[in-house]
């Protein structure tokens, strides 16, 4: 009987750390929290769109400053690029959690409804990733996420 009932304890015990750390994970804090969702594909020619898409997490739900994109490029001869874009106003909700959708068109087409990305200068195809952070309102600043690699076309 005894080592039922010692498996029992064990298994007991592991239950309440599968609770604990379940529990920590839906946890909201006073720093914004960013987690990468999905990017919209991983290689875009001209006239397409990169989406990147964001969970967040704010315990006030005051994420309403800004936020930052960097595109960092992986190749030679290929500019790097940052934009700050302010997050809209919208009534702050305690313990928010949301999606951000991140957009930019690449090439040159006009009238598009994101931010164009610059071309490579070296008209050359461009392998390279984001990274992302947020600030809110307390001008409390995410973590830093970054994207995986994506190929722009020449």
């Amino acid at each position: 009987m005894k080592p039922i009932r010692m498996k029992t304890k064990i298994g007991l015990v592991l239950a309440i750390i599968v609770v604990m750390m379940a529990c920590k994970k839906d946890s909201f804090n006073t720093k914004p929290s960013l987690t990468f969702k999905d990017i919209n594909g991983t290689v875009f020619g001209n006239g397409s769109t990169v989406l990147i898409n964001l969970t967040f997490t704010d315990k006030e739900g005051d994420i309403q400053d800004s936020i930052w994109v960097q595109k960092i490029t992986r190749s030679k001869g290929c500019t790097n690029f940052s934009d700050r874009t302010k997050i809209p106003s919208f009534d702050a909700v305690p313990n928010l959690k949301g999606v951000f959708e991140i957009g930019y068109s690449v090439g040159s087409g006009l009238g598009g409804a994101y931010p164009i990305l610059p071309g490579c200068p070296a008209n050359k195809n461009d392998t390279c990733y984001f990274k992302i952070w947020a600030r809110d309102l307390a001008k409390n600043v995410s973590d830093t996420i970054t994207t995986p690699d994506i190929i722009i076309l020449k």
